[in-house]
């Protein structure tokens, strides 16, 4: 696309761009007057790539790019429309709209801002930094535009009026056939909340791809259409080879919807079509599983799956006693928070609540004593859901008086006047 632009003059008599003012402050000093003063004579330089060594900070290496930009348009020396991509690419992950608008300006100074590919990264910018105005803007003043314009653009809409103008250019521009603005159309719809319009999107596409799928199926979950999603997922599985679905759409993807529907029938058949065609589970896969089961009163085989994980976070552990304390199998919940203090994962408040209430179902004092014990050792564990949990289990065990000294040694008046409260109450 560079090629069809004319080149650049050699007299550097630009007018303002509407983006910027004159700022000559914002230039930074340039290796030619460092080489000036020091008497060295400079090499003529060539298009290469900017400095890149992920050792030095960002600002660092943005500032040394910039200063060679500079060094480059002192020798009358254009560079490649790639530099400038790579450099505008940095700036948006790092999503920094500062250095971003100073490659913005060397991109006028050297008259590359309207050259696609540089627009479609400046477009990328300002949408990764919040300025969606800047971005459409810079799109409106595309002299050529490109699939990725396109994509790029509409992944930023999320006001569907706007979005469903963007459709109709994107129509009279002749871009609605290609798949990827297709699949970018069913995410915005989708995204905007208007779920018929994505589906509409999805249905004119005759062999779908996986993508096209996964942006589908991602806007039925978005919008609590589980059920929907399922289908397409089991419809997705039938069509294509399982490695490739399970690679693109994630095995997460394919299970939410099944966790947020309860539909373990169906989890469980995406679980077994997935193993049968060697999908190996990794550790997300059977946390996701552990989470399905437990959602759906499974808590042994929930269990079963818990246990063939090898690291386990302090959110897994709770969702494991929690479930117990629903489906009110409360030794096995005692034996699971039994088991997480002993690896070393932190205890919070949460967790020793459940404890306590395992306690109170199986009327455990001693256990409601040692629970109470480590509370006190550890004052971030002084709650008001644990204190009344406590409360609760003296109470039910007819030990009243634990209640009140309980009360007398909370340093907290509000939790202690939550405590008189309980005691009165049981009295």
């Amino acid at each position: 696309m560079a090629s069809m632009l004319p080149s650049p003059p050699r007299h550097h008599h630009h007018h303002p761009h509407p983006f910027f003012k004159p700022q000559p402050s914002l230039l930074l000093p340039t290796f030619s007057q460092r080489f000036r003063t020091s008497g060295h004579r400079l090499p003529p330089l060539r298009s290469s790539p900017l400095p890149s060594s992920s050792a030095l900070p960002f600002d660092q290496r943005m500032h040394e790019s910039l200063a060679i930009l500079d060094l480059m348009r002192s020798q009358s020396i254009t560079p490649d429309p790639s530099l400038l991509c790579t450099l505008l690419k940095s700036c948006a992950d790092a999503q920094s709209l500062h250095f971003g608008k100073l490659v913005h300006e060397k991109a006028i100074l050297f008259g590359l801002h309207t050259d696609t590919f540089v627009s479609n990264s400046l477009i990328h910018l300002y949408s990764k930094c919040g300025r969606t105005r800047s971005a459409q803007q810079l799109f409106d003043e595309m002299p050529l535009r490109n699939v990725v314009s396109w994509t790029t653009l509409i992944s930023i809409t999320g006001d569907l009026d706007m979005g469903i103008r963007i459709h109709e250019d994107v129509v009279k521009d002749g871009c609605d056939g290609d798949e990827f603005v297709v699949v970018a159309l069913i995410d915005m719809y989708a995204k905007c909340g208007s779920v018929g319009l994505a589906r509409k999107m999805f249905d004119k596409i005759t062999e779908p791809s996986v993508e096209a799928c996964t942006a589908m199926i991602e806007g039925y979950c978005a919008n609590d259409r589980a059920k929907d999603a399922i289908n397409l997922i089991r419809q997705t599985l039938r069509r294509y080879k399982v490695s490739k679905v399970a690679e693109r759409i994630g095995f997460a993807t394919m299970v939410r919807p099944c966790i947020v529907n309860m539909g373990l029938r169906q989890g469980q058949e995406i679980h077994a079509h997935l193993i049968k065609f060697g999908h190996k589970p990794g550790m997300n896969t059977l946390t996701l599983l552990v989470e399905l089961y437990s959602k759906c009163g499974k808590m042994m085989n929930a269990y079963d799956i818990f246990n063939k994980l090898v690291v386990k976070d302090v959110v897994l552990w709770g969702k494991m006693i929690s479930g117990f304390v629903h489906d009110e199998l409360y030794g096995e919940a005692l034996k699971v928070y039994a088991e997480m203090t002993c690896s070393g994962c932190g205890v919070n408040a949460s967790l020793v609540s459940f404890a306590l209430k395992a306690c109170i179902g199986l009327l455990s004092l001693e256990e409601g004593k040692q629970i109470h014990g480590r509370v006190i050792k550890d004052p971030r564990l002084l709650r008001i859901s644990v204190i009344h949990d406590l409360s609760k289990l003296y109470e039910c065990c007819g030990k009243l008086e634990e209640v009140h000294k309980l009360m007398k040694k909370l340093p907290n008046l509000a939790i202690v006047g939550g405590v008189e409260r309980i005691a009165n109450g049981a009295m």
